[in-house]
């Protein structure tokens, strides 16, 4: 076979390849149609179920949406319901806060009305109590409670105590005697009753009557006056000219004083302040006056005649306002209240923690606290109300310093056990038998604080009960005694710790040990005595070791008298303004009054004092310790300097 027949094969064998192929192809087309057709319907299919799915994917999105916004409803509505429930459970709170202020008020009151309920006491006593306690007084009750006392009455006499009350008493009526026949005697072997400084002077300024009677006068007419070159053109007929030496050694001087009135005046200066600008900054302004305080215009004399007027003689705002308006002067009320209290709030950030500071390095203070009507404004609601809260004080007589903390009125044991008492050099401190000073001994156990209980406050107690039954009258009158004694000591000559605590041996023990064995009785006795008896009783011989504390240390007060009389302008502005503002206002008023008090212990001027201290932080200066009253020494006003 030759070459030519294998190519002819070869192309035979290629053609009917070829021929497979095609038909391969030809099917293999078809294929893909069928495959086109079938991917189209299970395409078509598959869409159909995605579809259903995605329907069916949506309405669960619709039914799952419905439910978390029904769910997201209720929990608002449970949260507006709890909002509500807690506004309800605050409100609930305070009026539950003010019932328990007001059952604290009242408890005495129940105590009787149960007493008397049970047979012990009779509604007509309660009655007598309530109303002499209330409109008037009864004419005993206030002879106790000034303290009275007669040394000749004759229940000194049967109670053992004749000698003791003469022996005190004479001290004063007793003969000068001379100095040169007296003996030298040790003050430390015997104890003397001191006397009076007052009365032996005027003993000795007394003037001796001789046996001519009274000391004449030499008496000149007018023509002697005449030629003694004095004009008597201006003087009534008749008048005659009385010549003695006066106390300096001169002539006899007539002094006519004419007191007369000059307009005081508020004055308010205007300042041009010149604008400019500075490249590459914001326009500026030249340099303000001198202020206390920046956008505050209030100056120091200002300031000083509206802490003067509304401190020390008790104005409200009101008045204030109402002198400015005589004088010329219109400030509206909120730009005046908003001026004093920024001047406030500055001095209290800055002198109250020196002040607290010293008074916590004292060894004695005393403690009280007195109340306040406040103003308060509920934010949700908008309702006004008006609340009785309370300042709670600290007086040092060692550093002659005053606190009056306000701690949005609280009058919890915190207060005063945070700010003064803990971490404090204070040993005893003198308060009336209220928990919250029990608590703060207990709670400070570690620094063995100690505390004495105000006589004058069981003294109340016993008067109280005298309305009802007047067989306590003899125990007044031993506390009376006991007081007297005390005042004995403060006018004598040496009035040290440890001659205070030898005048209380020998004296005043002996009658606060007879005032608890009266007591006693009184107890034992149960039902012969009144519910208001025993209550008086209990007050002292419940606490009987705190009433007994200042027979054992001369530099402790038997009674809490010296911080009642700080509250007296307390006690005016409540009457005069009715209530305080806000409790930022009652804060920064507890602080000036505190001030005002410290500037009067030490003898300072209040007003010179907030214009002197004003004026040096005007001219720069930092308020440090001797800010502070007791360290304060007054600077010339540059008004009086000039004078």
């Amino acid at each position: 076979m030759n070459k030519a027949d294998n190519i002819q094969i070869q192309m035979r064998h290629f053609k009917m390849e070829n021929v497979r192929l095609h038909g391969e192809v030809s099917r293999l087309s078809q294929y893909a149609v069928f495959l086109e057709e079938e991917n189209k319907t299970i395409e078509s299919e598959v869409r159909a179920e995605c579809q259903v799915t995605i329907e069916m994917l949506n309405y669960r999105v619709e039914v799952l949406e419905a439910k978390v916004e029904s769910a997201e409803n209720r929990a608002a509505s449970e949260s507006r319901r709890a909002d509500e429930e807690a506004a309800k459970a605050a409100g609930y709170e305070k009026e539950i806060s003010g019932l328990k202020e007001q059952l604290e008020k009242y408890k005495d009151l129940q105590k009787i009305a149960d007493a008397a309920k049970d047979g012990t006491m009779d509604y007509k006593d309660i009655l007598e109590v309530i109303k002499r306690r209330t409109f008037q007084r009864n004419s005993d009750a206030t002879r106790f409670l000034n303290g009275e006392i007669d040394p000749n009455d004759p229940f000194l006499e049967e109670m053992g105590f004749e000698e003791v009350i003469k022996t005190i008493m004479e001290r004063t009526s007793e003969e000068k005697r001379d100095t040169s026949e007296k003996k030298p005697e040790s003050k430390k072997a015997k104890v003397s009753l001191p006397k009076r400084k007052k009365q032996k002077k005027a003993e000795e300024a007394a003037p001796k009557e001789t046996s001519t009677g009274k000391r004449k006068r030499r008496v000149y007419d007018a023509t002697v006056l005449k030629q003694m070159g004095i004009d008597t053109s201006n003087l009534p007929a008749g008048s005659k000219l009385i010549r003695r030496k006066d106390k300096d050694g001169g002539e006899d001087v007539w002094y006519i004083r004419l007191i007369y009135h000059k307009k005081a005046q508020v004055i308010c200066r205007e300042y041009k302040i010149g604008r400019f600008n500075v490249p590459g900054a914001d326009p500026a302004n030249s340099k303000y006056p001198d202020r206390i305080l920046e956008d505050n215009p209030v100056m120091p004399s200002f300031a000083r005649f509206y802490f003067e007027s509304k401190f020390a003689f008790g104005l409200s705002e009101n008045r204030i306002l109402e002198m400015l308006k005589s004088m010329k002067t219109r400030i509206p009320q909120s730009s005046l209240n908003r001026w004093m209290h920024q001047i406030m709030t500055h001095l209290r950030e800055r002198l109250e923690p020196l002040i607290l500071a010293a008074i916590k390095q004292s060894k004695f203070t005393n403690n009280d606290g007195t109340r306040l009507l406040v103003r308060s404004r509920d934010e949700e609601s908008g309702n006004v109300s008006y609340n009785i809260k309370y300042i709670q004080a600290a007086l040092s007589l060692e550093k002659k310093l005053v606190v009056m903390l306000y701690d949005e009125g609280s009058r919890g044991h915190e207060v005063q056990e945070e700010k003064i008492f803990k971490d404090s050099n204070i040993e005893c401190f003198v308060a009336d038998r209220l928990s919250v000073y029990q608590t703060i001994v207990n709670d400070l156990e570690g620094q063995h604080l100690q505390r004495q209980a105000c006589w004058f406050h069981g003294r109340h107690y016993l008067v109280d009960a005298y309305m009802v039954d007047h067989r306590v009258e003899d125990v007044i009158k031993l506390v009376n005694t006991l007081f007297y004694i005390e005042r004995i000591f403060q006018d004598g000559d040496d009035t040290s710790p440890g001659a205070r605590l030898a005048f209380r041996t020998r004296w005043s023990k002996r009658f606060v040990d007879r005032i608890m064995e009266r007591l006693e009785k009184i107890r034992k006795a149960g039902s012969d005595y009144g519910a208001m008896v025993h209550r008086a009783v209990n007050y002292i011989l419940d606490d009987r070791e705190a009433f007994e504390r200042f027979l054992y240390d001369g530099r402790i007060d038997m009674h809490n008298i010296a911080i009642e009389r700080c509250f007296r302008h307390i006690a005016i502005g409540r009457r005069n303004w009715l209530h305080t503002g806000s409790h930022k206002a009652a804060q920064n008023i507890a602080f000036m009054f505190g001030l005002y008090e410290s500037c009067k212990l030490n003898n300072v001027d209040f007003g010179h004092y907030i214009e002197d201290i004003l004026t040096r932080i005007v001219n720069g200066e930092e308020i440090d310790e001797s800010f502070i009253p007791c360290n304060y020494v007054a600077r010339p006003l540059e008004e009086e300097a000039v004078a």
